[in-house]
C-alpha cells in the first residue's frame, strides 16, 4: 500500500467504477455526514426538552425553541461547510451516539432478563450508536477536515492507480486503495490501526511481516 495514498478516505460500498476525476469523494461523505447531523439535531432537541421537562414545562419550552434554533443553524453551517460549525456538529453526532449507546445498554440488560423482543432494539440502537461514532470519527480524519476547510469546492479527488483495488478494513470499514502484491502482514489501516491481514490468516498462509 502506497504512504502518500493511505490516509484517502472512500465511502464504504461505492463502486469503483463510480470513483472517477469528476465524482469528489468529500462531497458524498459530506452530503451524508449531514444528513445525519441533521438526524442528530433533532435527537438532541429530544434530549434537551426531555430533561427540562423534568424541572418545568415553561422551562423546558424555552429550552426546546433555543436548541431548536442551535441545532438549525448548525446544520446549515456544517451543510454549507461553515468553519464554525465543523465542531459543534460533530459533537451533535456524538450526543446521538451516546443517546443510541445508553438504549442499546439498556436494551442488552432486557435482553439478559429473558425478554426476546429486546433483541430487535438492541440491534437498531446498536447499530445507530456505532454509525455514529463511526461519523463523528470521520471528523478527525486529516483529508476530511481538509476537504470541509477548503476554500474551493473542487476537494480532493480519487482515482485508482495502475494496479490498485479497494479493500475495507476489517474493523472499521474505512475503504483503502491497496496494491495486493505488495501488501504485508504489518501493514495497518491508517484511520484505527488494525491489521489489514488478520494474524491467524497470515500465519495460516505463511504471510512474512516484509514481502
Amino acid at each position: 500500500m502506497q504512504p502518500n495514498r493511505g490516509d484517502q478516505l472512500v465511502v464504504a460500498g461505492m463502486r469503483p467504477g463510480s470513483l472517477n476525476a469528476t465524482t469528489s469523494v468529500f462531497q458524498r461523505i459530506h452530503r451524508g455526514t449531514s444528513f445525519i447531523v441533521f438526524i442528530d439535531g433533532l435527537i438532541v432537541m429530544y434530549l434537551f426538552w426531555a430533561i427540562t421537562s423534568l424541572i418545568s414545562p415553561d422551562i423546558a419550552g424555552v429550552s426546546l425553541g433555543l436548541v431548536s434554533i442551535v441545532c438549525f443553524l448548525t446544520w446549515r453551517a456544517y451543510r454549507s461547510r461553515v468553519s464554525w460549525a465543523y465542531w459543534p456538529a460533530s459533537m451533535m453526532i456524538l450526543i446521538a451516539g451516546l443517546f443510541f449507546g445508553l438504549n442499546a445498554l439498556d436494551s442488552l440488560g432486557l435482553v439478559l432478563s429473558g425478554s426476546v423482543g429486546a433483541l430487535l432494539f438492541l440491534f437498531l440502537t446498536g447499530w445507530a450508536a456505532l454509525g455514529s461514532f463511526r461519523r463523528f470519527m470521520y471528523h478527525f480524519n486529516p483529508v476530511y477536515k481538509s476537504g470541509y476547510y477548503s476554500e474551493s469546492h473542487e476537494t480532493q479527488e480519487f482515482e485508482l492507480e495502475q494496479g490498485e483495488m479497494l479493500a475495507a478494513c476489517p474493523r472499521c470499514m474505512a475503504v483503502l486503495a491497496i496494491r495486493p502484491s505488495m501488501l504485508s502482514a504489518s501493514d495497518r489501516c491508517p484511520h484505527c490501526q488494525a491489521p489489514l491481514i488478520d494474524p491467524q490468516l497470515a500465519a495460516k498462509y505463511g504471510l512474512s511481516e516484509e514481502q
